[in-house]
C-alpha cells in the first residue's frame, strides 16, 4: 500500500473534475479508500448532515508513516502506476485526488497505522497545508476526520442543501457500498445516534435482506465471460440498482432495460461480473458511470435469467409470500409512545413523535422546527386509525430511517431470532 505520485502523462489520461461537491461525495471517497485498504469494518459518523463533521474509521492495512504526508498531495495513489493499470482496475479509487481535494476545502485530521508498524502517525491539515503532526498509539487502520466542509469557501458552502437532505444523500452512499460489499461490517451514526449496524456476511442475499428488511429471490446465470446475479423482492416496492464488479454504478440504458424486464413496483438489484478489461470506469470523474463492452450480450443474459426463473422460483416464492403484507400490520402502542407493527419478517418499534415529525416534514412540507412542534408527542394518546395512517405513510417516505433531526424512526427485531430463542422453526 505504498503511495506514489502519478506522473503527469498518467494523470492526463484520467477523467478529472471536482471530486468533492458536498458531504456525500466526501463520505464516498473515504469509504472507497477504506475498502481498497481491505478493511473488514468501517464506521462512519456525521454531524449536521456532514457539513459540520465527518469521521470514517477502518481497520484496513493503514498508510506507511513515511507516506502519510504524500497521501494529501495531488495524484497520490497506491492503486495504479502507469496507463496500462487503467485496463485492469479492481479497486474503487485510482485518481489519487480524494484526500487532496478534501484537504483543500476542510480542516482535516488524518491518522493511520500501517500493519507492519508499532505506532500510527497523525497529521492535521487546514486548507491543504499541514499544520501539525505527531506519532500516536492506535489500532491498525486509518481514521479520517473532516471538520467544517467548505469553511474557506463560503459561497460553495451556501449551495449545500438542508442537513436532512445532505444526511439522506450520505445514507444512500453508505447503503450502496454496503450492498456491494457484504463481507464488510458497516456502522453509521448521525448526531450521536446509531442508524445502521450491518454485520458481515458471506452471502449477498443476507446483506440485501438486512438493508431492505424484505425477502428476496435470487437468480444467477453465467454466459461466456459474464455472470449475473439478480435479486427480486418478494413484496411490493420499487427501486432498481446496478452493480458492476462490486461498484455501484449508473448506466441508464441497462437500468431502463432492467426496469422494463422486471416491471414496475418491483425492487431489483442487479450484480454484473465482467473482466476488468471490458469495463471502462474512467469516463466520469466520480466513477459512478461505466462504459461496458457488449451490452447487447448482457441484456440477453438478463432476459434469459428472468425467462428461466419459472423453473425453480414459484415454490420458493409461494413459501415466502405467506409472511408478507402490502402494508405494516399494526399490533399496538406501548406507553403511548411506541407504535408496534409487523412488516415482512421483522417486528418494528416506531417512535410515534418521530414518525409524526417525519410525516409533517415530508408530506406536509413543513420546516424542521415547525414539523417537530406540530408533531404528536410521546405520551399523547392516539387512535389506532391514526397510527395505521402513519405506518402507511412511512412506506412512501423518501427517508424511512430517521427524523429530520437525524434520530432513528424505529428499532426492529428479526422474527426468526425470536423464534430461535423460543426454540421454534420460523
Amino acid at each position: 500500500m505504498h503511495i506514489n505520485l502519478l506522473p503527469e502523462e498518467v494523470k492526463s489520461k484520467i477523467a478529472s473534475g471536482e471530486v468533492i461537491e458536498g458531504p456525500a461525495e466526501c463520505v464516498k471517497e473515504l469509504l472507497e479508500n477504506s475498502l481498497d485498504a481491505m478493511a473488514t469494518r468501517i464506521e462512519v459518523e456525521i454531524i449536521k448532515g456532514g457539513k459540520r463533521f465527518i469521521q470514517v474509521k477502518d481497520n484496513g492495512l493503514g498508510i506507511p508513516s513515511e507516506d502519510i504526508k504524500k497521501a494529501i498531495l495531488s495524484g497520490a495513489t497506491s492503486k495504479i502506476k502507469d496507463i496500462e493499470d487503467l485496463q485492469s482496475l479492481n479497486t474503487y479509487g485510482f485518481r489519487g485526488e480524494a484526500l487532496h481535494a478534501i484537504s483543500l476545502v476542510s480542516k482535516l485530521l488524518l491518522r493511520s497505522r500501517f500493519y507492519q508498524e508499532e505506532l500510527g502517525k497523525e497529521i492535521r491539515i487546514e486548507g491543504g497545508k499541514i499544520v501539525g503532526e505527531r506519532l500516536v498509539g492506535m489500532p491498525v487502520g486509518t481514521h479520517v476526520e473532516v471538520y467544517d466542509l467548505f469553511y474557506n469557501l463560503p459561497v460553495r458552502r451556501s449551495f449545500l442543501k438542508k442537513e436532512d437532505v445532505e444526511r439522506r444523500r450520505i445514507y444512500k452512499v453508505v447503503k450502496a457500498l454496503a450492498l456491494a460489499n457484504p463481507s464488510v461490517a458497516f456502522v453509521l451514526r448521525a448526531e450521536g445516534k446509531e442508524i445502521l449496524n450491518l454485520k458481515p456476511s458471506n452471502y449477498l442475499i443476507e446483506r440485501i435482506e438486512e438493508v431492505f428488511g424484505k425477502r428476496f429471490e435470487h437468480i444467477s446465470k453465467e454466459k461466456g465471460v459474464f455472470r449475473i446475479d439478480l435479486f427480486l423482492s418478494l413484496e411490493e416496492g420499487e427501486g432498481y440498482f446496478l452493480f458492476i464488479n462490486k461498484r455501484p454504478v449508473y448506466n441508464r440504458e441497462l437500468l431502463d432495460f432492467i426496469k422494463r424486464s422486471v416491471g414496475k413496483k418491483r425492487l431489483c438489484l442487479c450484480y454484473l461480473w465482467a473482466p476488468p478489461y471490458m469495463v471502462d470506469v474512467n469516463i466520469h470523474p466520480k466513477k459512478t458511470e461505466m462504459k461496458i463492452q457488449r451490452e447487447g450480450k448482457i441484456k440477453e443474459l438478463i432476459r434469459e435469467s428472468l425467462g428461466e426463473r419459472h423453473r425453480y422460483a414459484p415454490t420458493f416464492i409461494k413459501q415466502e409470500l405467506k409472511n408478507y403484507m402490502v402494508e405494516p400490520e399494526f399490533i399496538g402502542i406501548i406507553d403511548k409512545t411506541i407504535i408496534v407493527a409487523k412488516y415482512g419478517d421483522y417486528l418494528y418499534f416506531f417512535d410515534q413523535h418521530l414518525l409524526s415529525e417525519r410525516y409533517n416534514y415530508e408530506v406536509k412540507g413543513k420546516e424542521v422546527e415547525s414539523a417537530c412542534k406540530g408533531a404528536i408527542k410521546a405520551g399523547d394518546e392516539i387512535k389506532e386509525r391514526l397510527a395505521k395512517d402513519l405506518l402507511r405513510s412511512w412506506l412512501n417516505f423518501e427517508n424511512k430511517e430517521v427524523c429530520p433531526h437525524g434520530r432513528p424512526l424505529y428499532y426492529r427485531i428479526y422474527l426468526g431470532d425470536i423464534y430461535k430463542k423460543l426454540q421454534r422453526d420460523y
